[in-house]
């Protein structure tokens, strides 16, 4: 029996992969299938967020004169009916999961101590391999006032009872940048309050942009959280030498490896676990995958963990490429960014083109925009970064090529869909001219 302690991206994909591969598979999930993913983040954010888009393009198509009317938004409303797909969602991934014979023990607080799992008092001794995947917890900074009703995280921002007027964000990366357009877009009044710098991961030009999306939020660079104010109820907050008044903070501050129930294993500082090339930990047939083993902190790099480790218990070789990973950053546009920061070579930058979610976004100009880096010894593409409606999509592809080393000469002859709102198929083809005209010269 293989038992996995996680029912995440990762260690749902592990399970799956075994069983599907004649394994004996026992899945420990204290909660529900799907783990931060589907119920903490990406698909609470898209959701949100798939809302947020809706009342921002309403309110651009009636300042341009062709839709009348207002909308707004039903906030208790939203976060039901968003409660009711996520539960959708993991019952599918349910399904799927027993579809593939693994047996999934539900509401199961499960240690581990070496090769021997302890789950709600019953011990197991018999494991021919064991899989953590127990995933990342909220990181709240430990300040005053940070428990006082009307402080949230990604986790509890479902109890919230309504929209505040005044929110403040704490964190200066995705999920605060996320959050922030979000609850700006409800007609909340935002403050952000960033650590240090702001998506400093965003480049310049595509930084630019974002911060047009976040025009109605008060932002707060260099500026660490020092106090949460109010006696029974948040009324404000204290951040470097700012004091800001709000009736509620959201803490998106990042989460922390979820390792306090493992024990006997080599672990970082940060309570992360140790695990080589194979996802195996210091403890031999004992595996590791997903946030539990440290940042980066991103679904497609758990799930691929979480098949490397499969793998390596099946006995067939797979490692997990980290350089050059792709993500998105969802606000009114996607912000898709894929590169290397030790990479060099030429940068070829200009804005998005028209498309589908864009068009009457060539009025002011806020269509997105696109950046291409290549190698002008040979032509590979080393990085790109790509504003528009849907960016994360080409990106997903895109980052798969130029993690295969693709030169822009093999575009030459690609015919692309038209039309669509993504444009970095035509700066490729601008920057193989580029280079063809250099070699001529």
């Amino acid at each position: 029996m293989i038992y996995i302690v996680g029912g995440g991206p990762a260690g749902r994909m592990a399970a799956v992969r075994l069983a599907s591969a004649g394994k004996e598979v026992t899945l420990f999930e204290k909660r529900a299938l799907g783990g931060q993913c589907v119920h903490d983040g990406c698909m609470l954010v898209c959701g949100l967020n798939d809302v947020a888009r809706s009342i921002r393009d309403t309110e651009f198509l009636r300042n341009t004169g062709v839709i009348e009317g207002t909308v707004s938004v039903r906030y208790p409303e939203v976060m039901r009916r968003l409660e009711e797909v996520q539960a959708r969602l993991s019952k599918i991934l349910e399904r799927e999961t027993l579809d593939a014979g693994v047996k999934i023990q539900y509401g199961v607080t499960a240690e581990v101590e070496g090769r021997s799992v302890i789950a709600d008092g019953v011990r197991y001794d018999d494991a021919e391999a064991v899989i953590v995947a127990s995933g990342a917890e909220m990181y709240v900074p430990d300040v005053s006032g940070a428990g006082l009703f009307g402080t949230y995280t990604a986790r509890t921002i479902r109890s919230m009872p309504a929209l505040p007027k005044r929110m403040a964000i704490v964190g200066g990366g995705i999920s605060a940048a996320e959050f922030a357009y979000i609850f700006s877009s409800f007609g909340v009044e935002v403050s952000l309050f960033a650590r240090s710098s702001f998506l400093s991961m965003l480049p310049k030009r595509m930084h630019k942009a974002a911060l047009r999306d976040l025009s109605s939020v008060h932002i707060y660079e260099n500026a660490p959280i020092g106090r949460v104010l109010g006696s029974d109820h948040v009324v404000g907050v204290v951040a470097g030498d700012v004091t800001v008044a709000c009736d509620a903070v959201l803490f998106a501050t990042g989460v922390r490896p979820h390792s306090p129930h493992v024990r006997g294993f080599l672990k970082n500082a940060d309570g992360s676990i140790v695990v080589n090339e194979k996802m195996e930990t210091s403890v031999r047939g004992v595996y590791a995958c997903g946030d539990v083993v440290g940042a980066p902190y991103f679904t497609p790099v758990s799930r691929l963990q979480g098949f490397a480790a499969a793998d390596a218990i099946l006995g067939v070789s797979r490692t997990v490429d980290l350089s050059r990973i792709p993500f998105t950053v969802v606000l009114g546009l996607d912000y898709t960014v894929c590169r290397d920061a030790d990479a060099s070579g030429a940068s070829f930058a200009s804005p998005n083109i028209a498309g589908p979610g864009s068009v009457w976004h060539v009025s002011d100009g806020s269509v997105g925009t696109m950046e291409l880096n290549v190698d002008t010894s040979n032509g590979q593409i080393v990085g790109f970064s790509s504003s528009g409606p849907g960016t994360g999509l080409v990106g997903t592809y895109l980052g798969y090529l130029v993690r295969k080393g693709v030169t822009v000469h093999e575009f030459s002859s690609m015919l692309e869909i038209h039309p669509i709102s993504d444009g970095l198929y035509s700066m490729i083809r601008f920057a193989e001219d580029h280079l063809a005209d250099q070699k001529r010269e």
